[in-house]
């Protein structure tokens, strides 16, 4: 993803499959058939608003819920699909630093803006310089079996909980030693994720994951909110406020 070499994004979400596509492939666990489910469906939407939410505190500190839902955005993207063209809005923050990056593409044009920038920089369909996504060549918020990936080489133990409404839990813990073996994963143990399925409205959709671990005396919560939208709604261009 283009974006990553303008900010400093999540590593921990957009690593690379293929290492866990190497692993036991034929593997189960308690609730793979809803992940399985999910990742489908997801890849089905048309249309889609994802959010990630970054909550990082010491191991010693306390925290609460209130902590994590108020807790800085750092990836958003709106996106749609036309045809086999993708749309897409997608804008970067590292909560650290306070920089970000925007990216906007109509499907024959792509605009760019990073902090400090005077103005959008942008390249026409064709031109050197401009590259899109398709059905064919997802974007990484746009393929399930990526954005969901529960990394089954590495799974420990999973647990599905049943919520009020139809809504499913699954909560799959990780063995530190097989996700350690990845190297954006060096030092990281207790490596948890959490799909909430909706599987009385939405038919088994994702509607939020939650990828929770340590690092050296430090926790780490990525909160990833998915909302289906409408596709008959264009996408637009946000405009940074620097530039308003």
């Amino acid at each position: 993803m283009r974006s990553a070499k303008h900010i400093a994004l999540i590593y921990i979400i957009i690593m690379v499959c293929t290492f866990a596509l190497s692993g036991c492939s034929g593997a189960g666990y308690e609730g793979k058939d809803l992940v399985d489910r999910a990742k489908e469906l997801h890849t089905g939407l048309e249309a889609a608003h994802i959010t990630v939410r970054e909550y990082i505190r010491g191991e010693t500190e306390r925290g609460d819920g209130a902590d994590k839902q108020n807790s800085p955005v750092v990836q958003e993207i709106r996106y749609r699909f036309v045809g086999e063209v993708m749309q897409y809005m997608y804008i970067g923050r590292d909560a650290a630093t306070g920089e970000e990056y925007y990216e906007f593409n109509n499907g024959t044009e792509l605009d760019t803006w990073h902090t400090g920038d005077s103005g959008w920089s942008f390249a026409a369909k064709g031109s050197e310089g401009y590259y899109s996504y398709t059905r064919m060549n997802r974007h990484y918020f746009a393929d399930g079996a990526q954005l969901l990936d529960d990394h089954i080489y590495a799974v420990k133990n999973a647990k599905v909980t049943n919520e009020v409404g139809g809504l499913k839990t699954v909560r799959i813990e990780y063995s530190d030693d097989k996700i350690s073996e990845i190297e954006q994963m060096s030092g990281v143990s207790d490596y948890t994720q959490r799909y909430s399925v909706d599987t009385a409205i939405l038919g088994g959709r994702c509607t939020r994951q939650e990828i929770s671990y340590k690092k050296d005396g430090r926790i780490y919560v990525y909160s990833i909110a998915i909302e289906a939208e409408d596709p008959s709604v264009p996408i637009e261009r946000a405009e940074p406020e620097e530039l308003q």
